[in-house]
């Protein structure tokens, strides 16, 4: 599959990372994984940063602050895409840089309030100020 010619933050793309690439609870399997490292920055460099997508949610209890749930209404879908979007959670202490060969096709784009929910997660996990 070719590269995509420019990557942006917020968009989300299917990556695979097999099982024998992985350690312990490392996330693994085909998922979708929001890019999360700058535009520009994608742009010089033939990696990114990139968070998994789980749909695995359980809403009747509070998960960790670092785990961003994402409803489907702030994903715009790919025209490309088929699927239906489901009520995911960004798994930000699961972020890895991801080799932009590995990025397959692009699955939508987070809204911008997401991205910016997303942003906190990061922040509380890193615990910025």
């Amino acid at each position: 599959m070719a590269i995509p010619a420019e990557i942006k933050q917020g968009e989300i793309y299917w990556v695979e990372i097999r099982k024998e690439e992985t350690v312990g609870a490392e996330q693994y399997k085909r998922r979708p994984y929001i890019v999360v490292s700058r535009t520009a920055v994608n742009k010089k460099l033939s990696t990114v940063m990139a968070v998994p997508l789980s749909t695995v949610v359980d809403l009747s209890r509070p998960g960790p602050p670092f785990r961003v749930v994402i409803p489907p209404q702030e994903i715009t879908k790919d025209l490309s895409f088929q699927g239906d979007l489901k009520i995911s959670v960004a798994k930000i202490d699961q972020a890895r840089v991801v080799d932009k060969s590995r990025l397959e096709r692009r699955m939508g784009t987070l809204s911008q309030t997401a991205c910016s929910a997303v942003g906190l997660g990061f922040s509380y996990l890193l615990d910025l100020r």
